[in-house]
């Protein structure tokens, strides 16, 4: 049975998919980051990782290409020589186009649309017709509006603030202490300096958990859902028609932050005649709507 080997390489982790032609999936395989840009070396690891445990799952003369869609790759120019590696190493045609890309095919394929992803970091994409369209993604030192890095740097850079007023007991400050088991705000501040980027975004997922309830850190989602919004609404300007066009939200944040994904819901619905489509799983699915005939 033939198959397709389709590749979600994020910045904080590579899960893989084995799909039939018939639409059946085959097998599953994760590995750990997969940041070309940050990451280079340990991408490379973990790309072979999952193909190899896939190809071993089923036999690998039948797997017609691996698609992969990898985070950074785009940015750091280095698409070619993924490629290049991976066809020499496993003799299997192989395509690398950015996450974003590969996104897009999971939740539109050809078809018009605007994807929007809040992950670690965040981008817009636009596909109308042959034209594709972004805004965003330019990374966590200038952009990534609304990412789990954005999100957490501004719950921190809020407590700063409490902390200049004299605030050592104020609302953002407490949280931080209470859902990261910090002693101090120094010792947190101290320890943010030495995280990493990854590090730094995991804490989004348990800051939004236990600041349900939290006014100080419903005001920083706000602020984030708010700029998501106005680059959803860029990107819709963009498109020539004025029929509603379909928008799908995913990334870690938009799946577990569910305050965000509502705000940013009501202020694009304010503005914009637009429907919200749901992605549900691995973007790794995104191969299943790759056309072969394009590669060849």
């Amino acid at each position: 049975m033939q198959y397709r080997i389709g590749i979600d390489s994020g910045g904080t982790h590579v899960e893989a998919e084995a799909w039939a032609e018939d639409g059946t999936l085959l097998g599953t395989a994760s590995a750990g980051p997969g940041n070309s840009l940050l990451n280079y070396e340990q991408t490379f690891v973990n790309l072979e990782t999952v193909i190899e445990t896939l190809l071993n799952q089923n036999k690998v003369h039948e797997c017609q290409l691996i698609l992969a869609g990898v985070a950074g790759s785009q940015s750091a120019n280095n698409q070619t020589a993924i490629e290049a590696y991976l066809l020499n190493r496993f003799s299997i045609p192989v395509r690398i186009i950015s996450d974003a890309d590969l996104a897009m095919l999971k939740g539109f394929g050809y078809n018009s649309g605007i994807l929007v992803i809040a992950g670690t970091g965040s981008i817009v994409l636009g596909q109308e017709g042959p034209k594709r369209y972004r805004i965003g993604g330019w990374g966590h030192l200038l952009g990534d509006e609304g990412g789990a890095y954005d999100i957490v740097k501004r719950c921190y850079q809020q407590m700063t603030q409490e902390l200049n007023q004299q605030l050592e007991t104020g609302p953002m400050t407490t949280l931080i202490l209470t859902a990261l088991n910090y002693v101090s705000p120094t010792e947190a501040i101290s320890d943010f300096y030495q995280m990493s980027r990854q590090q730094i975004a995991a804490q989004a997922r348990i800051l939004a958990e236990q600041g349900q309830n939290n006014e100080q850190f419903k005001s920083v989602i706000e602020v984030c859902a708010n700029q998501l919004a106005q680059q959803i609404q860029l990107m819709r300007e963009r498109f020539l028609t004025d029929k509603p066009i379909k928008i799908a939200l995913t990334g870690s944040v938009l799946t577990h932050n569910q305050l965000l994904k509502h705000r940013v819901e009501e202020q694009v619905a304010q503005k914009s005649t637009v429907q919200f489509v749901t992605l549900e799983g691995s973007n790794a699915a995104g191969v299943k709507n790759f056309i072969l005939e394009d590669f060849k």
